[in-house]
């Protein structure tokens, strides 16, 4: 007669059976919290207390005021008429453009002649204990900016919420202002270098032509090129306007004892329950 080996299928294991067995490692459980709760308020004594630091720019209006059209003759050319209609325009596409060199290497190599920088992205550390960042060149600062400063749009609006935490709330508030000016100067020089280029383009055709038809195209084209000299040569931000100062929140938003200390104390609880298996199983097997 041939005999079959049986395999005995185990059970699983019910609500009851894990109960049990939490009841069973209870002095492991209560170990475990033990030590999370110890080690929650160490990390809380070595974590260095971070502010948030918001500040909110919208598009520089530079339609405002007296319609332009208004000002314009009867019979104005085409190429005026165009103008008028384009200004503000021009001010989403400058301010799309702020909004995304404010973190680059150009803002950080102007940003990075204020000595101040660097002492304070040094203080911009998670733990007492860790070194802060060495900031040697604008590439290294451009990389710290990428990851520190944080760009939130505002509902649907046009309007750009930049965010930073940082220990050093009187710091954080004059760098972000610092970060501001350097990218709305940056933008404001790149098109006053082209208008200046476009006008000496333009009042030099303008000399060399004596066609009635294409003096009256290029001087269109350069009283364009005027009214943008204009706007530049106005002591204002160009790019974008700082809507709303930078200011720090009153209290620290990181660490946070409502979260880090739950998490501290499951985590050791879990750990310590693991432990208890795997050295229940080998008290088991001796």
């Amino acid at each position: 007669m041939s005999t079959h080996s049986q395999t005995m299928i185990a059970p699983e294991p019910d609500l009851i059976d894990l109960l049990r067995g939490w009841w069973r490692l209870r002095g492991w459980i209560m170990a475990g919290m033990l030590a999370g709760l110890l080690a929650a308020f160490a990390f809380l004594a070595l974590a260095v207390p971070q502010y948030r630091v918001s500040m909110l720019i919208a598009p520089a209006d530079r339609g405002t005021g007296t319609d332009i059209k208004a000002l314009l003759p009867d019979n104005a050319t085409f190429a005026l008429q165009y103008l008028a209609s384009s200004i503000g325009a021009q001010d989403t596409t400058d301010f799309s453009r702020l909004e995304n060199i404010m973190r680059g290497a150009d803002v950080a190599a102007i940003v990075m002649k204020n000595k101040d920088v660097a002492d304070g992205v040094r203080a911009s550390r998670p733990l007492r204990i860790s070194a802060g960042a060495d900031i040697r060149d604008p590439a290294e600062l451009a990389d710290w900016m990428a990851r520190a400063i944080k760009i939130e749009p505002v509902g649907t609006t046009t309007m750009r919420r930049v965010v930073l935490n940082h220990p050093d709330r009187e710091w954080a508030t004059g760098f972000l202002t610092l970060v501001h000016d350097a990218a709305d100067r940056l933008i404001r020089n790149d098109v006053r270098t082209r208008a200046d280029a476009r006008s000496a383009y333009l009042q030099d055709a303008l000399r060399r032509t004596d066609h009635p038809d294409h003096r009256r195209a290029l001087t269109n084209l350069l009283m364009e090129q005027e009214h943008v000299r204009m706007m530049l040569a106005m002591d204002e931000s160009f790019a974008a306007v700082i809507a709303e100062s930078p200011s720090a929140s009153a209290r620290a938003v990181w660490p946070r004892k409502s979260i880090v200390l739950p998490a501290f104390v499951f985590a050791g609880a879990v750990f310590f329950y693991c432990l208890g298996l795997i050295f229940g199983r080998r008290d088991r097997h001796a």
